[in-house]
């Protein structure tokens, strides 16, 4: 899952510790690899500087060795202070809604998430990322200006209050595959 220009933000890769070790080391450097998508389509890509790097072994029936896994994520998608711009692996809009409330620690309800991300889609602040998978979204909104988009919503009615106080129940929000 990536970016437009060559840069990546997630990838996850299978194969033998030789194969491992050598993107490991390639990700820890900042260097550029190539990223063939289902279709064959090639394209040049870097997780950028500082990647995170998580690797695992897979036990597969019938093999001598383990798999080995490795996944890599840029500092832009694990950095959770950014303002400005928030990653996220998932494009369903209640995770999305959910992800900037917790995020910006917006005081808003999951009611009010329909209405704001039409309003950020109408604006063209919700990009889709490239990528296999999973449907990754990059969203462009500081927390002020989410702020101004709820302040509009309530004063022209769009959005309403709880008409009861209290907590603020949110629905589970589970990650799922993508399939297609």
């Amino acid at each position: 899952m990536g970016e437009e220009q060559g840069k990546a933000h997630l990838v996850s890769v299978v194969g033998g510790d030789v194969e491992i070790g050598a993107l490991a080391a390639a990700f820890a450097n900042g260097d550029s690899f190539t990223v063939m998508d289902p279709c064959g389509n090639e394209s040049i890509a870097s997780l950028g500087e500082k990647p995170s790097c998580f690797r695992g072994s897979i036990t597969v029936s019938g093999r001598k060795r383990p798999l080995r896994h490795l996944v890599s994520c840029s500092q832009e998608l694990a950095d959770n202070t950014a303002d400005g711009k928030l990653l996220l692996v998932n494009d369903d809009q209640l995770f999305v809604w959910s992800s900037l409330v917790c995020h910006y620690g917006l005081p808003a309800t999951p009611d009010w998430g329909p209405w704001l991300i039409s309003q950020l889609q109408q604006q063209k602040r919700i990009q889709q990322l490239p990528g296999f998978g999973y449907a990754g979204v990059a969203i462009k909104a500081k927390r002020k200006e989410l702020l101004a988009l709820l302040r509009r919503g309530l004063r022209s009615k769009k959005l309403a209050f709880p008409l009861r106080n209290g907590a603020v129940e949110w629905p589970a929000i589970y990650l799922a595959k993508q399939t297609a």
